[in-house]
């Protein structure tokens, strides 16, 4: 988090009334962040006292579960979802904060040889030589769907990709199909690959057709307890939840 950032979360938290009990902090998350929020919880919640409630989704179901006004504290998506839920007045504009930058990987089955990955040709052979490959499917409102037909478009293996696709509406689907043997190849979000039982992460996708995703957080305008979901951001952002973040594949700036 960049130094104004923090004396903006700062001075949001100074400006609100001091909780009188432990707090329920409800977590709405896409799941390119799941595996850094479970592991976070624990020690922020020894650290507050208050307890974090987490739901993960796509994209799209962030969107979609504010719009219809389900309850959330923090929402944590793309940044343009997040800019894209300001104009709709469902998250205070203020509190956006950049938690850190993802790029796309791939992962094979445990056991399995790793592909090549080193460049546009390496991974076209990969992608035609695999029986199946998962990704995230292009309609399901996940951040990396649209993005994957296009990258096949320009690999020009698209048309067979899609005849064996297997399209998933999440991460952690394409990272299950990948270890019950559905499909031989996944992509997606890297940190949604990488520690994963029964999957072997064969690395980032070549920078030539990567994307670099900037996420990033914000509290909802209808927060019961906007403290504290400032607090949580501030942890996530902070020296234990960037190292973690790290470790899960996240390009963190400097804070």
């Amino acid at each position: 988090m960049r130094r104004a950032q923090l004396l903006s979360i700062a001075c949001c938290m100074a400006a609100l009334s001091t909780p009188a009990a432990a707090a329920d902090i409800r977590v709405l998350a896409t799941g390119v962040y799941a595996s850094s929020l479970r592991d976070l919880a624990a020690p922020f919640e020894r650290q507050t006292g208050d307890h974090i409630v987490l739901t993960i989704t796509n994209a799209g179901g962030v969107l979609a579960k504010l719009a219809a006004h389900e309850d959330a504290d923090v929402v944590m998506t793309a940044s343009a979802g997040v800019d894209t839920l300001v104009a709709r007045d469902d998250v205070r504009a203020e509190t956006k904060v950049e938690v850190a930058r993802m790029r796309l990987g791939a992962a094979v089955k445990s056991g399995t040889a790793l592909p090549d990955l080193t460049g546009e040709a390496p991974l076209r052979a990969a992608l035609l030589a695999a029986p199946a490959v998962a990704y995230i499917d292009p309609k399901g409102g996940g951040t990396s769907g649209a993005y994957f037909d296009g990258m096949l478009a320009r690999l020009g293996v698209a048309d067979a990709v899609h005849a064996k696709a297997v399209l998933c509406a999440t991460g952690a689907d394409v990272a299950a199909a990948v270890a019950s043997g559905r499909a031989a190849l996944g992509l997606t979000q890297a940190s949604e690959l990488l520690d994963v039982p029964g999957l072997a992460f064969a690395g980032f996708l070549p920078e030539a057709v990567n994307a670099i995703t900037p996420y990033a957080a914000a509290v909802t305008t209808r927060t019961r307890n906007p403290r504290e979901a400032l607090s949580f951001i501030a942890f996530v952002t902070g020296p234990t939840g960037s190292d973690r973040l790290k470790k899960a594949g996240w390009d963190v700036g400097p804070r």
